[in-house]
C-alpha cells in the first residue's frame, strides 16, 4: 500500500486558485501532476509527487505528498516475452537423401508436423503479452544456389510433384552444406493494464542444416556397326 503524508502549506505560500480546482469541488479532489501516469522502465525507483488539494469553495489551500511507483512499460514486457520466445529448429530433408546427382530434381522439405503457430506469454505488473509466430516460408541455402519456398515442401513419393525442389548444376568433391531456415511472422497482443494493445515484431528465423553430396553420372557413346 502506498504511504502518504499530509503537508500543510503556509498561508503565504498558498497554492494559487487556478491550480486546477473549481468551485464546489469536494474536499478530496486532486489535481493530476504532469507525467503522473507516464510509463517507466522496469525497476525504476518510486518518486514523490505533491498535488494541490481543493478547498470546498474552490482553489487549493494545502498539498498532499504521496509516493508513486512507476508502472512497467508495455514495451518492456514485450521485450521480456521476445527473450523467452523459442522457435524449434526444423528438420530438413532431401530426396535423394545425402547424395544426389547433377541434373536430377532434388526434393526439399521440412517436417510438416512442426509447421504450426507458436505462442508464448509473459505477465508483468498486470499486463499479459502474448507472442504469436506463424511460419510463412522456408529459405534454402544449397551451397551452389538459394531459393525460397512457401510452405514446408512435399515429401518424396513415387509420382509426386515437388512443391520445393532444386536441380544441382555441378558436382562437388565435398558435400554441399544445405541450410533450411523457417521464417516466422511474429506479432504480439497485450491485455490488462497495457499502454499499447499490440504490434508486430517482424520475421524471426529458425534454422537447421545437413550435408548433401552431389555426383555426376558419366555416360559414354558406343558406336555400333555391322562387320564382315
Amino acid at each position: 500500500m502506498l504511504s502518504a503524508a499530509l503537508l500543510l502549506a503556509p498561508a503565504a505560500a498558498a497554492v494559487p486558485a487556478d491550480a486546477g480546482c473549481t468551485g464546489g469541488s469536494p474536499w478530496l479532489c486532486t489535481v493530476a501532476v504532469a507525467g503522473h501516469h507516464a510509463p517507466a522502465a522496469a525497476g525504476a525507483a518510486p518518486r514523490a509527487e505533491a498535488e494541490p488539494m481543493c478547498a470546498e469553495g474552490g482553489g487549493a489551500d494545502h498539498c498532499a505528498m504521496h509516493f508513486v511507483t512507476p508502472r512497467v512499460a508495455t514495451a518492456d514486457v514485450v521485450q521480456m516475452a521476445r527473450a523467452g520466445f523459442a522457435l524449434p529448429a526444423p528438420r530438413p530433408h532431401t530426396s535423394p537423401a545425402r547424395r544426389t546427382w547433377v541434373g536430377l530434381p532434388t526434393f526439399l522439405w521440412v517436417d510438416a508436423g512442426a509447421w504450426r503457430e507458436r505462442r508464448a506469454s509473459v505477465t508483468v505488473d498486470g499486463q499479459t503479452v502474448t507472442m504469436t509466430g506463424r511460419p510463412v516460408r522456408v529459405d534454402w541455402d544449397l551451397g551452389e544456389a538459394s531459393l525460397s519456398c512457401d510452405g514446408p515442401g512435399t515429401p518424396y513419393r513415387r509420382g509426386a510433384v515437388p512443391s520445393c525442389a532444386h536441380t544441382f548444376g555441378r558436382a562437388a568433391a565435398r558435400p554441399y552444406p544445405v541450410t533450411a531456415t523457417v521464417r516466422y511472422a511474429v506479432a504480439w497482443t497485450c491485455t490488462g493494464a497495457c499502454d499499447a494493445p499490440g504490434g508486430t515484431v517482424g520475421m524471426l528465423p529458425a534454422r537447421a542444416g545437413l550435408r548433401v553430396a552431389v555426383g555426376e553420372i558419366q555416360t559414354a557413346a558406343v558406336q555400333t556397326g555391322s562387320g564382315r
